[in-house]
């Protein structure tokens, strides 16, 4: 069937050029794609990499994803559908485990999302609308820099672009290749993440209803699209869960102790507060909010609708798990790819507009935002990947050389299994104070190799404060064997006689 054209489509024009978006957002991408597992968000990357690791080096069955923190066991967790460091492990394969392929991996899937972005913005807001708004998604900070992470979100943005993207092209051709392609993309999106069954799916639902004036529930076919992904998604979870039941490791979805579901977070103004400054300066970089409200205010065409419609489904599903959503800013990534169009779409008037602003304070705009962009980047997520001074790369550094390849390993400075995977070792992740509870001996006694931990730095990224806790853990480390130890960090093997490595 075919679609209205945009109510609101641009000045007609020579058409401007995909390459040029494309070739910024790859350029951008790029930057450190060779640095280590280190900075905003390693909790995520360490696990995502070691399942990518642990696939190419221990077999690649897809229904088994294993991270490194199981301590003497498999290390097989219940975790969302692994498609993502599957295909890395493919990559490690065939040319070896280094980062930066799978880095690779997400800028290829986040420059495809860009070209991805531009159609869906051309279809729904005019051609030099959706134009632009491709250039928003290549420059903005988040899908710059979770384009180019070890964790699946990028992978997850294409597919949801494809998604949406052949879904409004099968509405205006009718042609079911294109509808069974968003089915597919959809579905593999809710495998990544379920989220996307409500962040993504409202959107679909909005244009199907639409498209059929709101007379579904009669089309007994409407719902096959959704209850067949629904039944692939939970045959998945289900699989999952049995793994987790089984191991006792899991990134807790389901249970009191999943801490996601803390709905009276709700309530406090400063979770609202906390969520709108996060997305105006690292979604939008501060000055790309004027143009989303100018977009909004522009009222396209009726299939446009679904752009706002896309921004509160992503805030809705936030709302859904409220904790994650405020720890973990790659929850708001999502907003970015009903966003962007909005923003081209605001760019655009702002031009057409016949005052000296509209004209000249548009490209003063656009600049300040690519700087400002530009600063967030690099103060707030490449400054914090260095190797130089990190406390986590050089305890991480002490393992490998104290311990042999294979050995297990007990990380005594919390849960963030940034170090194990740096150091390239498996083993246990606990607090100072479960780490205390027990001697060498005892730990040795339940298949344990090392100890180690840090002085420095809790959970990799926060520091770990002069007081009580420290002091005791520094009275602990010197009453094993072979004693005190200076500096930020300790590791303390436990390997008898002539197994104990040099140095």
């Amino acid at each position: 069937m075919a679609a209205a054209a945009p109510a609101s489509a641009s000045k007609p024009g020579s058409p401007l050029p995909l390459w040029l978006p494309l070739l910024v957002g790859a350029t951008l991408r790029l930057v450190q794609i060779q640095s280590p597992i280190l900075g905003i968000h390693s909790w995520r990357q360490a696990d995502t990499a070691a399942m990518a690791r642990n696939f190419a080096e221990q077999g690649m069955n897809l229904l088994l994803p294993q991270i490194d923190w199981g301590g003497a066991g498999s290390g097989v967790v219940e975790a969302e559908f692994p498609l993502y460091p599957y295909i890395v492990a493919l990559l490690y394969r065939l040319f070896g485990v280094q980062e930066w392929l799978a880095r690779g991996l997400s800028v290829l899937c986040s420059v495809l999302t860009i070209a991805l972005v531009v159609r869906i913005g051309r279809q729904l807001v005019g051609e030099r609308a959706g134009w632009w708004g491709g250039l928003f998604y290549a420059v903005l900070p988040i899908p710059v820099f979770y384009g180019r992470t070890v964790q699946p979100e990028a992978a997850l943005m294409l597919l949801a672009a494809l998604a949406l993207e052949r879904f409004l092209a099968w509405l205006r051709t009718g042609r079911l290749a294109a509808l069974g392609i968003s089915w597919l993309a959809f579905t593999a999106a809710c495998l990544i993440k379920v989220l996307p069954f409500l962040w993504l799916g409202a959107p679909l639902l909005w244009l199907w209803g639409q498209a059929h004036q709101w007379k579904i529930a009669r089309r007994a076919g409407s719902w096959l699209f959704a209850l067949s992904a629904l039944a692939v998604t939970a045959a998945w979870y289900w699989h999952a869960h049995q793994l987790g039941q089984a191991s006792g490791l899991s990134f807790g979805f389901w249970g009191g102790g999943a801490n996601r579901y803390t709905w009276t977070d709700l309530f406090a103004p400063g979770y609202w507060l906390g969520l709108g400054v996060r997305v105006s300066v690292r979604n939008l970089a501060v000055l790309g909010l004027p143009l989303l409200v100018l977009g909004l205010r522009a009222r396209p065409g009726p299939q446009a609708r679904v752009l706002p419609v896309g921004l509160a489904a992503v805030l809705l599903a936030g709302a859904l798990a409220p904790e994650s959503s405020a720890v973990h800013e790659y929850y708001q990534l999502p907003l970015m790819l009903f966003a962007c169009p909005l923003m081209g779409l605001g760019w655009v008037q702002l031009r057409q507009q016949g005052t000296i602003w509209g004209r000249q304070g548009a490209w003063v705009l656009l600049t300040l935002l690519i700087l400002v962009s530009f600063t967030v980047l690099g103060v707030d997520y490449w400054s914090r990947e260095r190797v130089a001074g990190s406390p986590v790369w050089e305890l991480a550094q002490q393992i490998q050389a104290r311990t042999p390849p294979g050995a297990k390993v007990v990380v005594g400075s919390g849960s963030d299994p940034t170090v194990l995977y740096l150091a390239n070792r498996k083993g246990w992740l606990v607090s100072p104070q479960r780490l205390m509870r027990r001697d060498a001996a005892a730990w040795r006694a339940i298949g344990a190799d090392a100890l180690a931990g840090s002085f420095a730095v809790i959970e990799s990224y926060e520091p770990f404060a002069d007081g009580t806790l420290k002091t005791r853990l520094k009275r602990w480390v010197c009453d094993q064997p072979p004693g005190c130890q200076a500096g930020p960090s300790f590791v303390i093997p436990l390997l008898a006689g002539a197994d104990r490595p040099a140095g």
